[in-house]
């Protein structure tokens, strides 16, 4: 079935999904700990760093707005958001790569 979006709407979608996703893994891993406060001190352990959510939701939360009407090109969009989230936590999730990597499939 054909939803009717560009190729980059969808890649942009599918970066939403894999941080939804991400996120939800680590608060599992973070309330599966002993410690059940969700956003507890964390130093890439079992506990989930409050300021890791807050930069993957400012890295995400423009994109619908990006999807439906663009307020810059995408080149600018990735680099302004999903490259700046990128350089700031290195050993995470990868913004950039899964968009980039989007195949439609």
């Amino acid at each position: 079935m054909d939803s009717g979006l560009s190729k980059e709407a969808l890649a942009h979608l599918e970066v939403i999904a894999q941080v939804t996703i991400h996120l939800r893994f680590l608060g599992y891993q973070a309330t599966s700990s002993k410690n059940s406060s969700l956003f507890s001190l964390f130093k890439r352990s079992n506990f989930l760093d409050s300021q890791l959510v807050a930069d993957l939701m400012d890295a995400i939360h423009n994109t619908p707005a990006q999807i439906s009407q663009p307020f810059c090109s995408t080149e600018e969009y990735i680099k302004l958001y999903y490259r700046s989230f990128d350089q700031k936590y290195p050993n995470s999730i990868s913004l950039e790569t899964i968009f980039k990597n989007y195949t439609g499939e």
